[in-house]
């Protein structure tokens, strides 16, 4: 059962990190304003390399949206940006019900 897009209070607008360019890296050009949850609590993650780092919160969005919140994704909500460090989804009987998204 996925979560309902009700239950989800916040938005968050999503530039979905595409590569690297000559200057830097490259955002899809038109943000995407997606629902989700934010926790502001800090915890010590393991990074996409592999390296220890410390995630300034994270959130929780509905599995259809997933695909937006690639690593390295630029997320701007309430007056600030971060960025996705990763995404897990959690199951329930077998299906995605929600995938969590921790940021920097």
């Amino acid at each position: 059962m996925k979560v309902r897009r009700s239950l989800l209070k916040s938005t968050v607008s999503v530039e979905t990190y595409t590569g690297d360019g000559a200057y830097g890296p490259i955002y899809d050009p038109v943000p995407v304003i997606v629902r989700w949850n934010y926790d502001a609590k800090r915890r010590r993650v393991i990074n996409a390399n592999g390296d220890e780092a410390i995630s300034e919160g994270s959130g929780t969005i509905h599995p259809d949206d997933a695909a937006l919140f690639v690593p390295e994704s630029r997320l701007t909500f309430d007056g600030r940006t971060s960025t996705v460090m990763a995404t897990k989804s959690v199951s329930y009987r077998g299906a995605v019900s929600y995938v969590e998204v921790t940021c920097t």
